[in-house]
């Protein structure tokens, strides 16, 4: 059972006690990610979430990190392109120490200006790592494609420009305008006394912060390149094939899941058995959707070596073909909801994992989604549903393709129609 209330100072709070298990998942979530900046601050919410661990008024960065490893936790943050979390894994006799480090880094974080120097050429070294990794990167430059010139297609990590002409004031007002009480929740999974719980949150979370009005920068798409070629000298050519997507509340989105599911979501998916267990063409090759707000991302990521990049692109449009014409058959489809179900209960079991969906479900929601509803809901999928949202999505469409490697001169000069 979750319980779910509002601090006086306006923070929604989120605790699902959990049985049978001896560790909390505690996170402080902010509704603000890379979305929300404006190209002058590209990055900023990701450096934001690297300065919050750089010291406080109390504590130094460096007893942050002693104090959660003290008791053997485990700390982190992440930065999405919609939210911001920050969040302690430790035993449950250790939730009021998680409490108060994290309220503490909220409210009182210094942003010192000798550890925000340092902190660029951290995330200038975060960028460079990125630049190195053509699996990572390809994601980036595919969405940077796909959603041109909405706020969502911009690197989360931001860009060595905008990064090295950060400034205290600019990543001080960044904070001020997007770190408020009422934009925050605070949420626990594990197993933990709630009244204890309540106690120390109300306690540690009650600044009252001033309510903030968030400015949206512009969403309108631009027509996208059709093949995006970065030439690297690699052994392998990494891609990624597909189209927007569905936004969190389309009718389609349960379907859309079924659909990347069978087509490459698993072992036994359609791409991972035709291209890569009978043709033996690649060793990574899987499908992927996200949704936001008001769009979405559909597609297909595959690594293989510059001689076999043709044959396996298009075996992989012929398996998209496949089920847009000819749909999927029933025992496919069952299995793919079975394999759905089992995978995100498995992942349930984690108390990390339960502390995210709660946190998620909230902001995209407004409400717990307890898990016997997400069964129902995958049990509702039809034949016709995972068809029609192929056709919608797939169907005469030109899909846009994002490559990097060494694939000479027919690179950028190819359509992939459907």
């Amino acid at each position: 059972m979750v319980e779910k209330y509002t601090t006086d100072s306006g923070i929604t709070v989120l605790l699902e006690p959990i049985e049978g298990v001896v560790s909390i998942s505690a996170g402080l979530w902010v509704r603000v990610g890379s979305r929300h900046e404006h190209p002058p601050y590209y990055g900023y919410a990701h450096f934001i979430e690297h300065m919050l661990f750089k010291g406080t008024k109390r504590y130094s960065a460096c007893d942050i990190a002693r104090m959660v490893d003290r008791v053997g936790g485990q700390h982190n943050a992440a930065t999405n392109r919609e939210y911001t979390c920050y969040y302690i894994n430790v035993i449950s006799e250790h939730l009021p120490l998680t409490v108060e480090i994290l309220s503490d880094m909220y409210y009182n974080s210094l942003f010192d200006g000798e550890e925000l120097e340092k902190e660029k050429n951290v995330i200038l070294e975060e960028i460079r790592m990125y630049e190195d990794t053509p699996d990572e990167l390809v994601h980036d430059h595919f969405i940077e494609t796909v959603l041109s010139g909405h706020p969502l297609a911009h690197p989360i990590v931001g860009n060595s420009n905008s990064i090295k002409e950060t400034s205290r004031k600019k990543l001080v007002d960044f904070f001020g305008n997007h770190y408020f009480d009422t934009n925050c929740l605070f949420v626990i999974a594990g197993n933990f006394d709630i009244e204890l719980a309540k106690r120390q949150i109300d306690r540690c979370f009650r600044k009252n912060s001033e309510k903030k009005k968030i400015e949206f920068p512009g969403t309108g798409l631009k027509s996208p390149e059709s093949w995006r070629h970065i030439h690297r000298d690699l052994e392998q050519v990494h891609f990624c094939i597909g189209v927007e997507g569905v936004n969190k509340n389309d009718d389609d989105r349960w379907a859309l899941f079924a659909l990347s599911t069978l087509l490459g979501g698993s072992m036994s998916s359609r791409l991972f058995q035709n291209i890569r267990e009978k043709e033996g063409l690649c060793y990574s090759i899987y499908s992927f959707h996200s949704t936001y707000e008001d769009t979405g991302l559909f597609g297909i990521y595959c690594g293989t070596s510059p001689e076999n990049f043709s044959k396996v692109v298009d075996l992989i449009l012929q398996e998209c073909r496949q089920v847009v014409e000819y749909g999927v058959s029933p025992e496919e489809l069952n299995d793919t909801k079975s394999y759905m179900k089992g995978n995100i209960a498995l992942s349930l079991e984690s108390t990390e994992v339960r502390m995210g969906q709660l946190a998620r479900n909230e902001m995209n929601y407004g409400r717990c989604i307890p898990f016997q509803e997400i069964v129902e809901q995958i049990d509702r999928i039809e034949i016709d549903d995972v068809t029609r949202v192929s056709r919608r999505l797939l169907k005469d469409k030109t899909l846009t393709m994002v490559s990097i490697g060494n694939i000479g001169k027919e690179a950028g000069k190819k359509e992939f129609r459907m």
